[in-house]
């Protein structure tokens, strides 16, 4: 790649991270968030000749799922709030999901960044002498 298209490359990666910075800013820091997992799960219950006991499992029950000092904890989500929490769990995934790519585009960057500056540093020999 030469110079050009480098810089055409960093100026389309900027545009793209400004729009995500954008809608972080602008839409989503404006939503509450409910960080873990909104996970769903159906149960056995045990008792005899239920249903369950054929494969038609209860459920489903929402479970919301997060991990505290590098353990996963669940806690169980009542049914009038499994549904807020489903929306509120929505906007912090679209919020990790644009930081995450934000990164990525921060360190194709500075790998740009970084091929710019090998195309440009010359040795003491390629130095002409003043004069």
């Amino acid at each position: 790649m030469d110079l050009s298209q480098i810089r055409k490359k960093i100026k389309d990666l900027n545009l793209e991270r400004f729009k995500l910075e954008m809608e972080m800013i602008n839409s989503l820091s404006r939503k509450n968030m409910l960080s873990g997992s909104v996970v769903e799960k159906y149960i056995m219950c045990g008792k005899k000749g239920c249903k369950c006991k054929r494969g038609e499992l209860h459920g489903p029950f929402y479970y919301l799922s997060y991990k505290e000092s590098n353990k996963t904890k669940m806690i169980f989500l009542k049914a009038g709030i499994s549904k807020r929490a489903k929306i509120l769990n929505g906007s912090y995934r679209q919020w990790r999901k644009n930081r995450a790519q934000i990164g990525k585009i921060n360190m194709q960057i500075l790998s740009l960044l970084d091929e710019i500056e090998k195309i440009n540093t010359v040795s003491l020999s390629g130095i002409k002498e003043d004069g």
